[in-house]
């Protein structure tokens, strides 16, 4: 049967703050554009921890879950259903009911411990750490979830009553069961925060070898190398980084940083950071790319991702693998293998809304908070052109 494959997601973010849920549908050229996907709700929320999350999503819920066992009808024809979800590491996690970045398995996507523990030694046994990268990792299911849906909802268990071993880091109610395989492995965001860590390496490398004060003098030359050699500037969003496009500048780019840094660190060092950069502008064109890739090319991601974390370990021995770093090295690839890309599913449709908002805001100025939001989701329902090839 052919499927049609939709994507929904949020996030959070705008002046004033609001949490914006998108759907897409990947099945038509460029799904990111912003006329290609809908606004499905927009919410007056400072907050998008798991009690906001649930709220949000609640009345989609049963919507998403009617068109995954029913499927739709396109041209005569049933279509089955695949529901993607795509936001950052924080949301998918509340989405979920995982426990996030503090918990012991802190990968929403598989059952992989956090680091090795003298309580927990049998589970790193099982499952490894996310400091592994040949260890095969169990991934987390559909039909665990489901049973902490169960056991929380239910049954009114509490998770110091389960276990870490039954519920994996799994301690409040999934709001939402997508199976581990149709979780995005972030693409936009992994960009940002791995350009990110590259240029911090780059002033803790002079730091270790030259000193504390070396070390803050080069991060302010480092600043404005970018801005004025590479012609970027970070952005207040997304934490201060640099935006997506600015961060493929950055690697494109990346032989002005290398010159910087040359007469302050030892040839060693600085072999191995002018590799990491080389290999991060192969991981990153494949990553983002909104298109198919091909085998060949498939194959050179995954090798290009093993390779940077191999360096990261051998060279940069004092970095800890992170959850979101992992999610590129054991996740982004058998993505794309399983659906053939990671950039079409990814949450560029998410931010473009958030820079729509921004750039639109006075348009949607009302009394409260909550009407601003409803004023822009009937906007944007009713300026939609409903042509043949959209229907």
């Amino acid at each position: 049967m052919r499927d049609i494959h939709v994507s929904i997601g949020l996030d959070r973010g705008g002046d004033p703050s609001s949490v914006k849920v998108v759907m897409g549908f990947i099945n038509q050229e460029h799904p990111n554009r912003l006329v290609n996907t809908l606004l499905v709700a927009v919410c007056p929320e400072s907050k998008d921890k798991y009690p906001e999350v649930a709220a949000i999503l609640a009345p989609q819920v049963a919507q998403l879950l009617r068109l995954s066992y029913t499927g739709v009808v396109v041209g005569g024809h049933r279509r089955a259903v695949r529901v993607f979800f795509n936001s950052d590491l924080p949301a998918i996690a509340n989405t979920v009911g995982h426990k996030g970045h503090s918990a012991s398995m802190p990968c929403p996507c598989c059952l992989r411990m956090k680091c090795p523990t003298e309580a927990h030694a049998l589970l790193d046994w099982e499952s490894g750490t996310l400091q592994d990268l040949d260890y095969t990792h169990p991934p987390g299911t559909a039909a665990h979830l489901r049973e902490m849906q169960e056991a929380y909802g239910g049954l009114g268990q509490t998770p110091a009553e389960l276990g870490l071993a039954t519920h994996m880091s799994v301690e409040r109610s999934p709001v939402i069961v997508v199976p581990s395989s149709q979780t995005v492995p972030l693409p936009l965001h992994l960009t940002i925060g791995i350009t990110a860590r590259l240029l911090r390496l780059a002033i803790e490398d002079v730091t270790q070898e030259c000193g504390s004060v070396d070390g803050r003098q080069f991060a302010h030359r480092l600043a404005a190398t970018l801005s004025v050699n590479i012609g970027v500037e970070p952005v207040p969003y997304h934490g201060g980084n640099f935006i997506g496009r600015y961060c493929h500048t950055i690697a494109s780019r990346c032989g002005e940083i290398v010159d910087v840094l040359r007469p302050l660190v030892s040839a060693p060092r600085l072999t191995a950071y002018e590799r990491a950069w080389e290999l991060c502008r192969g991981v990153l064109s494949n990553l983002n790319r909104a298109a198919l890739i091909p085998p060949a090319e498939q194959a050179r991601f995954k090798a290009d991702a093993r390779a940077f974390f191999r360096l990261f370990q051998g060279s940069f021995p004092w970095l800890s693998i992170s959850p979101n770093l992992h999610m590129l090295f054991a996740h982004s690839w058998e993505f794309m293998g399983l659906w053939g890309s990671t950039g079409l599913y990814g949450e560029q449709a998410i931010e473009a809304w958030h820079g729509f908002y921004n750039q639109h805001a006075p348009r949607f100025t009302a009394e409260t908070a909550l009407l601003s939001c409803r004023k822009l989701v009937q906007t944007m329902a009713l300026s939609g052109v409903a042509s043949e090839a959209l229907r």
